[in-house]
């Protein structure tokens, strides 16, 4: 298999540009110390080193980043010295010594093989016909309502990435899209998989089918690792999500939940981007290759202790920031530079603490309620509205800050929030993200 080409950067994240805020957030600068420095900004003229990290991204690093590199790589060395005695191909460890090792992280050659077992990938191939991939990719570039979508988001993927910008790269991330839109018509494609295929592609040595079926595992429905409709037509189970994490901040960042709400910055705003994306397009793209040898074992509970500890992390210069916008840029700024993989995952399993399945289910029974609920109620505003009631003449826009109307409603409607997107922004993710903070017009509650 061919060798990724090198890039010569990384790219930008999806949150660019925020209409409710007083400002434009700037773009991301990556010119930050590292996450666990007790501040976020450098002295102006800090010298940076640009390198090429193993999935061909450029990086610029900092003193303070190649030293934590440097001891990441040593820890790497020691890692994959405990995956010698399970060679590529063979039985994988036993439960709880397999959830160990990929905590501390799986070496890059074993992750096509490690993923593929973890996530179920494999026995989901296996139960189909050899032939299904080809079938589904070649049914999709012709047959998909979504081709045209994904040809556009295609080239906006990773731009500067030298593979997956290359001609071979775009053949694959869009075959593999329209597959996997073909396969799940019910889900079909949304913005934000187009990253999480790259990343795939990148990972998982160029191989398509491989990537294909990675991700169906993790989004194919009720049946995925992902929380259910996190990527459907009205991205309601990304609301619930929010809301999830929103009370968890609550829970393990008290100060910081009430400086969020001092500012009035939704949760949605600061981490949509982190669950639609599995954090490829925040995290520089090893340490987000570590959030996901976690995530493909155990499930979306990782998803939610890196929000936790990423935040954490952060808190003093989230805490000084003084408006929505300047939060927003150092949350961004210390995602990025989070070059101390081991770092992060360590501070997500040991320095969050107790984060039971039990809470995060309660929590999210609860918010779905509440979702449908209150979309239920917009929609019979919407109705009125229709019909002339006064009532319904009420602006409808102003939705909850987590929620969406449900994909049959939208169905039968023949709309839906990311195609009314699509119609006024080109359908880009970042701006989808704006939207929803148009739609956080009231905050959430516990």
């Amino acid at each position: 298999m061919a060798e990724p080409e090198s890039p010569g950067g990384t790219t930008m994240g999806l949150g660019k540009r925020l209409l409710a805020m007083p400002r434009k957030v700037h773009r991301r600068m990556r010119s930050v110390e590292s996450l666990t420095d007790a501040t976020l900004a450098p002295s102006p003229g800090e010298p940076r080193v640009t390198s090429s990290d193993v999935y061909g991204f450029a990086i610029s690093l900092t003193e303070a980043h190649i030293d934590a590199l440097a001891r990441c790589t040593q820890a790497a060395a020691e890692v994959e010295a405990s995956w010698a005695s399970h060679p590529r191909g063979g039985p994988l460890p036993a439960d709880e010594a397999l959830k160990r090792l990929c905590r501390r992280g799986v070496p890059p050659s074993l992750r096509p093989w490690v993923w593929g077992e973890v996530s179920g990938a494999r026995a989901r191939r296996a139960a189909r016909h050899p032939s299904y991939y080809a079938g589904m990719a070649e049914l999709g570039r012709h047959e998909s309502p979504w081709v045209h979508q994904i040809e556009l988001d295609a080239p906006r993927t990773f731009p500067q990435n030298g593979w997956v910008q290359g001609q071979q790269g775009q053949a694959a991330l869009t075959r593999v899209l329209c597959a996997f839109a073909m396969h799940s018509p019910e889900v079909g494609y949304c913005q934000g998989m187009n990253y999480i295929a790259a990343l795939l592609l990148l990972a998982l040595e160029c191989d398509q089918e491989a990537a294909f079926w990675v991700l169906a595992s993790l989004i194919d429905g009720r049946q995925g690792i992902l929380y259910q409709d996190m990527y459907a037509r009205d991205l309601s189970g990304t609301h619930v999500e929010m809301r999830s994490l929103h009370a968890l901040v609550a829970t393990k960042l008290p100060a910081l939940h009430d400086h969020l709400a001092a500012l009035r910055c939704d949760m949605s705003i600061l981490a949509t981007d982190w669950f639609l994306c599995l954090f490829c397009t925040a995290l520089p793209a090893e340490a987000a290759a570590r959030v996901w040898d976690a995530l493909l074992c155990e499930g979306p509970k990782v998803l939610f202790r890196v929000a936790l500890a990423l935040m954490r992390g952060a808190e003093p210069a989230l805490l000084a920031a003084e408006d929505a916008g300047a939060l927003l840029r150092a949350m961004r700024d210390a995602a990025a530079d989070a070059h101390d993989r081991d770092r992060l995952m360590h501070d997500a399993f040991e320095s969050v603490g107790g984060l039971p399945m039990d809470r995060i289910r309660r929590y999210r029974e609860r918010n779905q309620r509440e979702v449908d609920h209150e979309f239920a109620a917009r929609e019979t505003h919407r109705a009125g509205r229709a019909n002339g009631d006064a009532d319904g003449r009420q602006d409808a826009a102003c939705s909850p800050s987590a929620g969406g109307t449900t994909k049959e409603e939208l169905s039968a409607r023949g709309g839906s929030f990311v195609s009314r997107l699509t119609a006024l922004t080109r359908g880009t993710l970042e701006s989808g993200r704006t939207m929803l903070q148009r739609r956080a017009s009231s905050p959430t509650t516990e």
